[in-house]
């Protein structure tokens, strides 16, 4: 699909833009180059009722203070938290094995008590990257169907060797197609996946309440592989470290540095191979 009919969608769409509920928000670097969904697409999404509070919630881009860090097993704390709350309802309206009614949940309040909205930092390694399609917090069948206007679903894994493992082990983060810089891709994310390298993932603590866990180490009804249904979205900020040792701060590069510096390596070793003799 060409540049040139994404920009004549976005013009007729340009009334429903994406407005952030606080001045500064934390867009992620570098600045997205101005196409896409921004124009046409609103903080609500297509969505009416409790999925239109669901969907202002996954466009968060407000999360501030200083991110305090979190872990898989934390994300897995908090979901049984949630179980344990018969007031919080979630899953999809065709299987909701853990709650009585599916999601999404009608208030964010007690969610919010538990963190969501809150800036956090997760630390591990990539597991699978998934570029997906139309959904209702990005305007679906409003906008074009191109990856530009759609999130990017991310697997999480604590560690290297859990990288061939289970996807119900892992917890999701994703990235937003809002404000999304143009590095910010499937194929960049399997580069660093490919490689193994650590990332460490900053953006808002949110539960995404329109789905099951997994469970007995299966998926219910169809909805995503996790561990639980507390992910770090949208991201604000995504590190890569691709050293043996990530405990030094030089170690961490900003993913469009990570990939820059990848860059050189190759070329550098590419100039340093010998051709054979004839």
């Amino acid at each position: 699909m060409s540049l040139a009919f994404i920009m004549m969608s976005e013009a007729g769409f340009a009334q429903h833009g994406f407005v952030p509920l606080c001045p500064e928000p934390s867009f992620p670097t570098p600045p997205a180059n101005g196409l896409g969904i921004d124009a046409q697409c609103g903080i609500g999404g297509s969505g009416t009722g409790a999925e239109a509070t669901q969907n202002k919630a996954k466009n968060n881009f407000c999360a501030a203070g200083t991110a305090a860090p979190i872990t898989i097993d934390e994300m897995k704390s908090l979901q049984n938290k949630v179980q344990q709350n018969k007031k919080i309802n979630f899953g999809n309206p065709r299987e909701h094995p853990l709650s009585a009614t599916p999601g999404p949940v009608t208030s964010r309040a007690p969610l919010i008590a538990l963190g969501e909205g809150k800036l956090r930092t997760l630390e591990g390694f990539i597991m699978i990257a998934r570029q997906e399609g139309g959904e209702g917090v990005n305007c679906g069948n409003n906008v074009v169907n191109h990856p530009l206007f759609h999130d990017i679903h991310i697997s999480i894994v604590g560690a290297k060797e859990d990288i061939h493992g289970d996807e119900c082990d892992s917890v999701v983060v994703e990235m937003s197609p809002h404000h999304r810089p143009e590095v910010w891709n499937k194929s960049n994310l399997l580069k660093v996946a490919g490689r193994h390298a650590q990332v460490r993932v900053t953006g808002q603590l949110f539960f995404d309440s329109s789905h099951s866990p997994c469970q007995d180490g299966a998926s219910v009804s169809g909805d995503p592989k996790r561990a639980s249904l507390w992910e770090i979205h949208p991201i604000y900020k995504l590190d890569v470290c691709d050293a043996a040792d990530c405990s030094a701060a030089e170690k961490w590069l900003s993913l469009d540095e990570w990939l820059k510096e990848l860059c050189r390596s190759v070329k550098m070793a590419a100039s340093m191979e010998i051709s054979p003799v004839a």
